[in-house]
C-alpha cells in the first residue's frame, strides 16, 4: 500500500524522550550547513496494541501512540469525533513525538520539509503540527478546512501559508509534501508541484511536541466549545518524514 520515497498524557510522552545519537547532534540548529537529513521517520507500521510509534530515521524521535488509533500493520487510523460533543481527548486521539533537545524537529532558521502520506472524507480537522498560535518560538502546521490541505510555517517574525488549492479529502491517498526555505513555502501534492509563496518566515524553534490529529493544548473550559477547538482529524495516515538541512 506504501508509495515509498528516498500514552495518553504527557507523563508517556516524557517517558518517550529518548536521547538522539551523538554523533548526529549536529542535525539540530546547525543543519544549515549540511546536507539534507531526516530527522524523523514515522512509517506507523506497528500492530494494533502498539504504544510507540517508531522513528525509522535513527533519531530516536519516537512517538506515543493514543489509545483511540487503529493500527492496520502498514498505516494509521483517527476516528471520527464529533466537535459538537464537546469531549477532550488528549493524547488518546493522537500520535505525540516529544520536541528534541538538540532541534532535529524544529525548522529553525534554515530549509525544512514535512512530507506525509494520508487520506481522508472529511472536511475539516489538524493532520499534524508542532506547536499553536500563541506559541513562542512560532508554529508548524498542516490543516484541511474544507478539505483543502495547506501547511503553515510562523515564527515571531514571519508567517507563510500555502494549500492544495482543490480538496484532496476524496477517499484517495494522497502525498503532501511543504518545504520551506529562508525566503519560500512550496507544496507538492502526489510529487507534483502544486503551490507556492515567497515570504521570509523567520526562526522557528518551540518546546512542544509534533501532534499527529489534532490538538493536544485546547479550550476545553467553555462548554459551548468543547473539543471542537482541539481540530481533531479523522482519517488514515501512512507516513510522517522530516527533513532538515
Amino acid at each position: 500500500m506504501r508509495a515509498r520515497r528516498g500514552a495518553t498524557g504527557v507523563a508517556l510522552v516524557a517517558g518517550l524522550c529518548l536521547v538522539a545519537p551523538m554523533a548526529q547532534a549536529e542535525v539540530g540548529r546547525t543543519s544549515a550547513r549540511l546536507a539534507p537529513v531526516t530527522t524523523l521517520a514515522l512509517e506507523l507500521n506497528e500492530a494494533q496494541g502498539a504504544t510507540v510509534a517508531t522513528d525509522s530515521s535513527g533519531m530516536g524521535n519516537h512517538g506515543a501512540i493514543g489509545s483511540h488509533l487503529r493500527l492496520r500493520g502498514s498505516y494509521a487510523t483517527w476516528d471520527r469525533h464529533d466537535p459538537a460533543a464537546g469531549i477532550y481527548y488528549g493524547g488518546a486521539h493522537l500520535v505525540m513525538v516529544p520536541d528534541a533537545a538538540n532541534g532535529s524537529l524544529d525548522p529553525g532558521g534554515g530549509n525544512f520539509s514535512v512530507e506525509i502520506r494520508y487520506r481522508s472524507t472529511v472536511k475539516f480537522g489538524n493532520v499534524i503540527q508542532k506547536g499553536q498560535s500563541k506559541d513562542y518560538g512560532g508554529q508548524v502546521k498542516f490543516q484541511q478546512p474544507k478539505g483543502i490541505i495547506s501547511c503553515m510555517f510562523k515564527s515571531p517574525t514571519g508567517q507563510a501559508a500555502v494549500n492544495s488549492k482543490t480538496p484532496l479529502n476524496d477517499g484517495q491517498w494522497h502525498v503532501v509534501r511543504c518545504e520551506r526555505t529562508t525566503t519560500q513555502v512550496t507544496m507538492y501534492v502526489d510529487g507534483v508541484y502544486r503551490n507556492r509563496i515567497r515570504k521570509t518566515t523567520g526562526v522557528i524553534d518551540n518546546r512542544k511536541p509534533w501532534t499527529i490529529g489534532g490538538k493536544f493544548d485546547c479550550d476545553t473550559s467553555d462548554p459551548t466549545v468543547g473539543a471542537d477547538s482541539c481540530d481533531y482529524f479523522a482519517g488514515d495516515i501512512d507516513y510522517v518524514r522530516l527533513t532538515k538541512g
